[in-house]
């Protein structure tokens, strides 16, 4: 259910305080405790920063939630960050590999063997 379908249905059974039934009134609030549900859903689980500095061949870091999470089913959204110069940081990517339920594994790769000065931002969200 949207935003404006929750809407809709408190503006159709709740408009007029006098006509409402206890019928009315449950399906209204089953309405908007399943949208908090739905939206509880996508929360954020965990998130940081992590120093990559220079890119290996190709650099694993371990990552670890300061809380472990409930299962593996989440995705990680990230950041490569930029410390140092343009030229030096552009050219790496990254994966994740070995996710638990304490954490992942971080790998970047380098595509161009210069010195880079990478560290990663991360977001964890449920899948």
């Amino acid at each position: 259910m949207t935003k404006a379908e929750v809407q809709a249905l408190i503006d159709s059974n709740l408009a007029s305080a006098s006509t409402i039934t206890a019928v009315k009134h449950r399906e209204v609030e089953t309405a908007l405790l399943n949208f908090i549900d739905d939206f509880s859903a996508s929360k954020i689980l965990a998130k940081g920063n992590v120093t990559v500095g220079d890119v290996g061949d190709p650099s694993t870091i371990a990552v670890t939630f300061a809380s472990a999470l409930a299962d593996t089913n989440y995705v990680v959204t990230g950041s490569l960050v930029s410390n140092g110069t343009l030229s030096a940081d552009k050219n790496c990517f990254w994966m994740v590999r070995n996710k638990t339920t304490s954490g992942f594994t971080l790998v970047v790769q380098e595509t161009e063997r210069t010195t880079q000065n990478l560290s990663f931002d991360y977001v964890v969200f449920k899948r």
